[in-house]
């Protein structure tokens, strides 16, 4: 399990590369009770992830990766919707959302958004899917599978600490700091985005490819 850890610190810090939810939660802590209703959005976020990683886990044990090429054909698959997920980014990236929200907001609101945020979170969700599916096929037992699912879901969750981080170290500076933060983000999106869906979409497909090819 051990050499398995690395790899789930990867590629959960590719599932992290997620600047568009970066954004939504900065947006909700210019609002206020900031650090309040951002703890509300990260639960949203986490509950919603959990269930992703759950309900990945089952359907790929299920699919007995381990049996064939089934896996080889799973990352292959996972590959495509990488590269299929650009498609998404350029889109999303014609009307970028960075205005301030403002006004009152109550946590129920933003752990709604939170989950929303991370249930079409295709970036993310399609990385932390191929994960998962490593999980799935590394034979560690239970306890194993539930210790590298926590290093995947933490890691993936990591540049979300990052807004909190700052608001917590610097709260009378927290405002102007994420309103850069933000303008940064919305600048660099596309690149950022399609950057890792590229090389993470390249590397599933060659590890697939190369699956079912031996």
């Amino acid at each position: 399990m051990g050499s398995l850890i690395p790899k789930m610190i990867l590629i959960g810090l590719a599932a992290s590369v997620s600047p568009v939810s970066i954004m939504v939660l900065i947006s909700i802590m210019l609002t206020k009770n900031p650090l309040k209703n951002a703890l509300s959005f990260l639960l949203g976020f986490i509950l919603v992830l959990i269930a992703y990683g759950v309900i990945g886990d089952l359907i790929f044990r299920s699919a007995k990766p381990n049996k064939g090429h089934v896996g080889g054909y799973i990352d292959i698959a996972l590959g495509v919707l990488c590269l299929l997920a650009i498609i998404l980014v350029f889109f999303r990236s014609k009307k970028p959302k960075a205005e301030k929200t403002g006004g009152s907001f109550g946590a129920g609101k933003a752990l709604g958004i939170g989950a929303a945020t991370m249930a079409i979170n295709t970036s993310t969700i399609i990385i932390y899917i191929a994960g998962v599916h490593e999980v799935a096929m590394a034979k560690v037992g239970t306890v194993g599978s539930i210790v590298l699912l926590l290093v995947l879901s933490f890691f993936t969750l990591l540049t979300l600490f990052v807004p909190i981080t700052v608001y917590v170290l610097f709260p009378k500076k927290a405002s102007a700091l994420l309103e850069k933060l933000r303008g940064w983000l919305v600048k660099h999106n596309t690149v950022i985005a399609s950057g890792i869906l590229v090389l993470f979409g390249v590397y599933l497909l060659v590890k697939g490819i190369m699956e079912v090819m031996k």
